[in-house]
């Protein structure tokens, strides 16, 4: 039976539920086109499917012939209550082909919803060869109303828009010639970072000497830590390979700062082992590397790092100097990649994964549960509800978690709407085990945490 949070308005009707559950959605063309069409001026044409050749695996295209604008537009999985995307992200990877004209420029990035138009121009020209983007769905990162000549949005037209988003579409037309456009790996990053493998490979490559060159990993149903896992066989071409994470774990992970990247290793043998960097942030315009103190086992080995500039990231290389706090946090703001070492063996070898979690998904720590507002809970200890007291200061949404002291999120995780002033909310405990809890209400301008114990 899934658990559930009741929401209770207690005091003059002050609280909505919004009944969002924060989950990333993405789009790879591994196997299909996925439900994307392209939209121009004169209606809705097909997508070509490409099986192979994309970045990597499957991708979708279109000609420029096909209209005089027109646009890539996302299926129904990527529209609708996408609120908890608010200040995360949303990546794709584009490749230009064939162009005979030069490009002109546009809204490259356009999201409808609630009567309102929002649009982004992306900051560098597409040349050829597939390039990578990424981009924060902020009011303060470049997004325009209507048109490139707009003014910024309000964070409450952002919020109204992604509430009731009608519309995602991508660019797909950049001159006036021939020549063609491509897309692949479209992810709308939404609130938790988390990888545990149990239904896919949740977009995850591997970059290096790895898979023939493929970039796809080996998805495993079972035999993980448990549950679904990824594997990847070195090539053994030279070179060092990496697990390369997808765009939920990207963006504007800032309040991450501080927290926790947790992850399980597991390598095929553990003869002839080299040093080398194990972990890479890579920002716009700082790179963060990390060396763990061991290399991982033969059966499942469990890291945990912690997310700030005085734990052992160093800048560039493992001997480069260590970062300031306004450097790791300006990484953290912006995050182009996030690489974890999947190769530990001089020769032939292959790695494991699984259980990646970044950020507020980790293990609850006294250090945040001191510099966070602390919720009144009554009655505490609990064994079939609890109730949650507390005031905001400002209006505005909440992510609200019930975490485990492993940092597990235990309930689908709801979106709340608070006026200012003070508020209950009540929490359904009957279906969980006995133990120690963590409720957590997470705003733009206000975190608040408390403990619970489940009798």
């Amino acid at each position: 039976m899934k658990k559930q949070i009741f929401v209770a308005a207690v005091i003059s009707m002050c609280l909505l539920s919004v009944n969002v559950l924060a989950q990333s959605v993405f789009s790879d063309f591994s196997t299909s086109s996925d439900g994307w069409v392209i939209m121009g001026q004169t209606g809705q044409h097909s997508v070509q499917y490409v099986s192979t050749g994309g970045n990597p695996a499957g991708y979708i295209r279109g000609d420029f012939s096909l209209d005089n604008k027109w646009v890539f537009s996302a299926p129904a999985k990527f529209t609708g209550n996408k609120l908890s995307a608010y200040n995360h992200s949303l990546s794709f990877d584009l490749l230009l082909d064939g162009l005979t004209n030069p490009q002109f420029d546009d809204a490259d990035i356009i999201l409808t919803g609630g009567g309102e138009q929002i649009v982004y121009d992306v900051p560098k020209d597409i040349y050829t060869g597939w390039q990578s983007y990424t981009v924060i769905l902020n009011e303060n990162e470049g997004w325009h109303l209507t048109n490139l000549l707009g003014a910024p949005p309000t964070a409450d037209i952002m919020k109204l828009i992604l509430t009731n988003l009608t519309q995602l579409e991508i660019r797909g037309k950049y001159s006036t010639g021939s020549g063609t456009c491509s897309l692949d790996n479209v992810y709308l990053g939404i609130s938790q970072a988390y990888s545990n493998f149990d239904m896919n490979y949740e977009g995850w490559r591997v970059v290096g000497d790895v898979q023939g060159g493929t970039g796809m990993p080996n998805y495993h149903s079972t035999g993980g830590h448990p549950g679904g896992y990824l594997s990847a066989k070195d090539d053994a071409t030279g070179g060092t390979w990496y697990w390369r994470a997808p765009g939920k774990f990207l963006g504007n992970i800032s309040a991450a700062y501080n927290q926790t990247l947790k992850y399980d290793l597991k390598q095929s043998g553990l003869n002839n082992q080299f040093d080398e960097i194990d972990v890479i942030l890579q920002g716009s315009a700082l790179k963060l590397v990390y060396n763990t103190p061991n290399n991982p086992d033969t059966a499942w080995t469990s890291y945990s790092l912690n997310l700030s500039e005085n734990s052992g990231w160093h800048i560039n290389d493992t001997l480069g100097i260590v970062p300031t706090k306004s450097e790791f946090l300006d990484v953290l703001s912006n995050l182009q990649e996030l690489w974890i070492r999947g190769e530990f063996i001089n020769g032939p070898d292959s790695g494991c994964l699984d259980n990646v979690s970044l950020g507020f998904v980790q293990g609850i720590s006294d250090f945040q549960l001191r510099t966070q507002e602390v919720l009144s809970i009554f009655p505490n200890p609990a064994s079939d509800y609890t109730t949650l007291r507390f005031t905001v200061a400002d209006p505005g949404y909440f992510n609200l978690f019930l975490l485990n002291i492993n940092g597990l999120n235990c309930v689908p995780s709801r979106m709340v709407y608070c006026t200012a002033g003070v508020h209950e909310i009540q929490l359904v405990l009957k279906d969980l085990p006995s133990g120690i809890y963590f409720p957590n209400l997470r705003g733009d301008k206000q975190t608040m945490m408390g403990k619970v114990i489940v009798k």
